[in-house]
């Protein structure tokens, strides 16, 4: 099995950060910067689903099972304003020959859910 890491140069220049992983789940984050702020100086709900999506396929990913996947569905709640550094832990709920469900959550440095995602991802397993 490969090394789980970060290889998209989109989710690279906003700064992602792989924080951990484990079998079926990964923990990311991200420093909000002014560059990824709102006029109001929150994070931009963009970047909150970009990392909560990403956070997703790489749970996904971390079976060691899956060769390529896509996001079919994605749905975010915004349940308040995001500033400072954004942790979202995903995790797998069921992942079948061609499809995956996931679900993340989003939290902000005082532990606050600012942010909940689910996703389904269409894969493709590794051929052996």
């Amino acid at each position: 099995m490969s090394t789980l890491a970060i290889e998209s140069e989109f989710c690279i220049d906003q700064g992602f950060e792989l924080v951990d992983h484990g079998d079926n789940w990964a923990t990311l984050a991200c420093v909000v910067r002014p560059r990824h702020s709102n006029r109001h100086g929150n994070a931009h709900g963009g970047l909150l689903a970009a990392l909560l999506d990403t956070s997703m396929g790489m749970s996904v990913r971390t079976s060691g099972r899956v060769e390529n996947l896509g996001t079919a569905s994605l749905t975010v709640n915004y349940l308040k304003p995001a500033r400072g550094r954004i942790v979202v832990h995903a995790q797998v709920r069921r992942c079948g020959r061609t499809l995956a469900f996931c679900e993340a959550e989003a939290r902000n440095a005082d532990d606050d859910v600012v942010a909940t995602a689910s996703a389904v991802f269409a894969v493709a397993p590794i051929n052996k």
